[in-house]
């Protein structure tokens, strides 16, 4: 039925072209509330909020000013309206907004002034053309499909997982899940948290936690003009971790008055009560700008008993954390002289949340379970300094200092005592500088040929320490600090064989490119990363883009770190048994001889816009991902180890040096788990189950996006389709069969897709919004069963009052997500406490209802 719904949405977006011819169909109309300020900053804000390539002479902008702009506008519009007053004009064609003096010189003259050209995510060159897709949303999107945060916006994503770092998996109770403090990561194709990088202002932060994710929802959405996202293996450029893509949050770089707002929302089951209160200010001045924006949040939790699906559980069980949350932003720039500009971003954040976990269906947490407070303190300060060079070049030297310091209390109650406080802290620290520059280096028939050079050096560091108070003591369970530093150096290069000046039939563009990064890690070694690209576009009409890397990630210093142990169980616990009666010898944890997990990505994308049918873009992208040397414990389940699949896991009959040497080392020694004594002489078999370079993953699928605008008289409307399909397996070891992850439970589901419809007139507008989150099989025992699909429906109505008067510079905006409440498929629990619902994939939310209320003051 979904799947239907789907081709159905689609099939209606093409359909609408029909009626293009009958109305004036033009690009798709945007909403714009700029205020009055220098033309070239008003300009950026336009060709970023639609992704355009802005391409202009800086002397021509220079003390001109650029005046208000409010309402829904397509990007000609716009743009004739902001030059309107400075006599200049443009062009705006092939997703450029080419900038005309006074005298309006050609095209070609001007093509050259790359001073103000935009950097898109996906390329290191300005004014590049990625040859990998960009999903680009802008605040204005986002708040309009009714998210608060980025956290929640990521999780609508068709081509990201909500499994991983996500609120409302319940963690350490279902697979998928590396909650531990309540935070929010982007997991795209579902390769984890660690997999997929997250950068702000194109520069990293600290990780959070354990894992190598990092935490999107410490950065208010007040304080970002968009976001860009390439879900296409990206370590050529950015370096490790992008091996499911790169997410770029791009802040607004300046803003001059007052914004406040106030939004209120609950969850009409009940739970989940938010209050998010935030304010943008700042000034602009000649050459310079500031932006400030800070935000408070907090939000009640969701239990059991609040929910009809999770009747069974104990009622005081937590099924989404309460939170509360301070975050600031702080960006700025000052032109220094007419060569330089500096630049500086800051971000601080303060998390906390509560979860309980009891252990049984039938008494509270205070009588057996786990009660945690995690507490999470981040910052980061990023300066930098371009410098405008002779030739169009610029360089730019950028220093960035991070830290994300997570704190968790974690009380465990046992027969109604409290019986140990656990007191888990994991500290991440970053240190990283870089210097890079980009320029033309000579032309060609179709364009200059330019070029991306940096080098840098980076430290991530993890001080870890977990103690247990009890009544007997305290204990030191782990406490470790390392870090590893990597220096690296870059390059890029684009070459437009084929532009407007030398096209030909069935030629109109044609552009190549590559790149290729080397890095060395302390504790690792060296490696290089190279990416192919191109660009072809035979007509108008139709671009064909195509890109093959390689891209890795490093070992996280928690994977390296965490302790090794040994402990024997009896052979007789073992199905099969190993043959010999006596103990077994099971390793387990982490090990500092891990290597680089790898990746090799290859994404086919088809672009058509046709000329007839202004308004309408449709996307299609084929991707495939070999990773390899993953960092996992092969075998799913020790008392399983003497299978034959995991034969080149175990040692058979091992000799007593054999033994000692793996023992001797063990920090914590031997745990015996048998009857009897220890005794190294009667182990019978050593199996290798510590975390290791094992497995391999193959992911392919398509992503298809639709979308389609047109204006007529005072009405806009707009309508836009994003659905992925995804296909995966791994191997856990050589020996091992493949085994498929995608469209199982707690894995990420073949399908998911997300339709959006919106109407703009005058100050008025609605926006509506299909969600798909395809089912998934649960094959955990002999009986398969199917679980189904999740589909929602979300609604939004804002209206803006632009005009000086009474009401001037209020806004309202109500939100209705998952308008007619639908829940999770019931599953099959493993336990009292597990809830019987895949919270990796569907939310228990239900239908929640907002209000939030702007002034521009």
């Amino acid at each position: 039925m979904g799947i239907v719904k789907i081709a159905l949405l689609t099939s209606a977006a093409l359909c609408m072209s029909a009626v293009s011819n009958q109305a004036t169909a033009q690009e798709t109309p945007k909403t714009y509330d700029l205020p009055e300020q220098d033309l070239a900053a008003a300009l950026r804000s336009v060709a970023r909020s639609s992704d355009y390539q802005l391409v202009a002479d800086a002397k021509s902008l220079k003390g001109a000013r650029a005046p208000s702009l409010a309402g829904a506008y397509t990007v000609e519009e716009a743009v004739a309206a902001l030059l309107a007053p400075s006599g200049l004009t443009a062009e705006v064609r092939d997703r450029t907004i080419t900038l005309r003096g006074r005298d309006t010189p050609s095209r070609e003259e001007v093509t050259g002034a790359t001073d103000i050209q935009l950097s898109v995510t996906g390329s290191r060159i300005r004014g590049a053309k990625p040859t990998s897709p960009v999903i680009s949303a802008s605040r204005e999107k986002i708040t309009e499909l009714g998210h608060s945060d980025l956290g929640s916006f990521a999780r609508s994503i068709p081509q990201n997982f909500s499994g991983g770092q996500n609120p409302g998996v319940i963690s350490s109770v279902q697979t998928g899940s590396e909650n531990v403090n309540s935070s929010s990561a982007l997991n795209l194709r579902g390769l984890g948290p660690d997999a997929t990088l997250t950068l702000l202002n194109g520069h990293r932060l600290a990780y959070d936690a354990a894992s190598q994710g990092v935490d999107m929802s410490a950065i208010p959405l007040a304080a970002i003009d968009r976001i860009e996202i390439v879900a296409d293996g990206s370590s050529a450029l950015y370096g490790s971790d992008a091996v499911g893509g790169v997410a770029n949050i791009i802040l607004r770089r300046e803003y001059e008055g007052l914004l406040t707002s106030v939004r209120l929302g609950a969850a009409t089951e009940g739970g989940n009560f938010q209050q998010q209160y935030s304010a943008v200010s700042g000034a602009r001045w000649s050459g310079g700008g500031i932006m400030l924006a800070g935000d408070f949040s907090k939000a009640s939790d969701i239990t059991a008993a609040q929910r009809d699906l999770t009747a069974n559980m104990e009622p005081g069980t937590t099924l989404l954390p309460s939170q509360r949350q301070i975050s600031a932003i702080l960006a700025g720039h000052q032109r220094l002289g007419d060569g330089a500009e500096f630049e500086i971003d800051a971000h601080y954040n303060h998390h906390q949340s509560r979860a309980a976990l009891p252990f049984g269906a039938t008494a509270p947490v205070t009588t057996g379970g786990n009660l945690t407070r995690p507490a999470v303190e981040s910052y980061s300060v990023s300066p930098s300094v371009t410098f405008h060079l002779p030739a169009n070049w610029d360089v730019t030297a950028r220093a960035t200092r991070a830290v994300s310091d997570t704190q968790i209390e974690g009380s465990i109650f046992s027969g109604g005592v409290r019986f140990a406080d656990n007191l888990i802290r994991y500290k991440n620290d970053l240190w990283s500088a870089e210097i890079s520059g980009d320029g033309p280096l000579f032309a060609l028939p179709g364009g200059d040929v330019r070029l991306a050079l940096g080098a840098g050096l980076r430290s991530n560091g993890l001080a870890a320490s977990v103690r247990s108070v009890r009544a007997a003591g305290t204990f030191n369970l782990v406490n470790y600090l390392d870090s590893q530093t990597a220096i690296y150096g870059f390059g890029e290069v684009a070459m437009p064989l084929v532009s407007e000046g030398n096209a030909s039939p069935l030629i109109q563009k044609l552009q190549l490119s590559g790149a290729v990064r080397y890095e060395r890690y302390d504790h690792l070694g060296g490696l290089a990363t190279p990416k192919l690209g191109i660009l072809y576009q035979p007509i108008d009409a139709l671009t064909i883009k195509g890109s093959w890397g390689r891209s890795f990630k490093a070992p996280t210093l928690s994977q390296r770190n965490t302790v090794q142990q040994g402990y024997t169980l009896a052979s007789s616990e073992f199905t099969p048994s190993p043959g010999t009666a006596g103990a077994v010898l099971v390793l387990a944890g982490g090990s500092r001889d891990l290597a680089p997990e790898r990746a090799t990505t290859l994404t086919l994308t088809a672009e058509f816009a046709p000329k007839a049918v202004e308004g309408l873009s449709l996307q299609a992208s084929y991707f495939h991902v070999r990773y390899k040397s993953r960092v996992v414990s092969p075998i799913a389940d020790d008392y399983q180890s003497f299978r034959s699949e995991y034969a080149d896991l175990v040692l058979l009959n091992p000799s007593l040096s054999e033994i000692l040497a793996t023992t001797t080392d063990l920090p914590l020694g031997v745990s015996n788990q048998t009857e009897g004594p220890y005794d190294p002489a009667g182990i019978v078999a050593i199996v290798y189950n510590q975390l290791q370079n094992a497995a391999r993953q193959k992911i392919q699928g398509v992503d298809a996006r639709v979308s389609y605008g047109l204006r007529s008289g005072a009405n806009a409307f707009s309508l836009e389709t994003n659905a992925s399909y995804l296909k995966s397996d791994q191997r856990l070891s050589a020996s091992q069969p493949s085994i498929e992850r995608a469209g199982t439970i707690f894995n990420p589901p073949h399908w998911r897709a997300r339709t959006s419809g919106g109407w703009q007139r005058d100050n008025f507008g609605l926006t509506a919004s299909y969600n798909y989150v395809g089912g998934t099989t649960d094959g955990r025992t002999t009986q398969v069963y199917k679980v189904g699909s999740f589909q929602s429906i979300d609604l939004s109505a804002n209206l803006k009052f632009d005009e000086p008067g009474l009401l001037g510079g209020w806004s309202f905006l109500l939100s209705a997500q998952n308008l007619f409440n639908e829940m999770p498929s019931l599953i099959r629990t493993s336990g009292a406490n597990s809830p019987p619902y895949d919270a990796t994939n569907y939310s228990s939310v239900g239908r929640f209802v907002s209000l939030t209320i702007s002034k521009a003051w």
